[in-house]
């Protein structure tokens, strides 16, 4: 080989592991992603049993066990911390996502 082509070559070599470190860079964000519409899904299904739980409750404050029925002991307590955990979660979430958008924009 040729000086030149010795350089063409190492710059090839270079160029494939850049791709190679790259796709598996994306596949990791790809997976990444994936977890983050996962926990979206997740919190939907949280907040639709809580509003359920709700729902239930206040048809039993206003007719009372007959057709729904009472409280747990602790239940509301447990519902309430459940409701204050799933904000924190939510909050930082969506910023995550709000700031990958961000930077998806930042690209057009």
């Amino acid at each position: 080989m040729t000086v030149q082509q010795d350089a063409m070559h190492a710059e090839h070599l270079k160029q494939a592991q850049d791709h190679f470190r790259w796709r598996k860079d994306h596949l990791e964000a790809l997976a990444t992603l994936k977890r983050a519409e996962a926990a979206l899904m997740l919190h939907e299904a949280r907040i639709i049993g809580h509003e359920a739980e709700i729902a239930r409750h206040e048809e039993q404050i206003a007719h009372g066990t007959a057709d729904a029925p009472a409280d747990q002991a602790g239940e509301h307590a447990r519902m309430a911390h459940a409701h204050s955990h799933g904000a924190e979660h939510h909050v930082g979430l969506l910023n995550a996502i709000k700031a990958v958008a961000a930077q998806l924009e930042g690209q057009v």
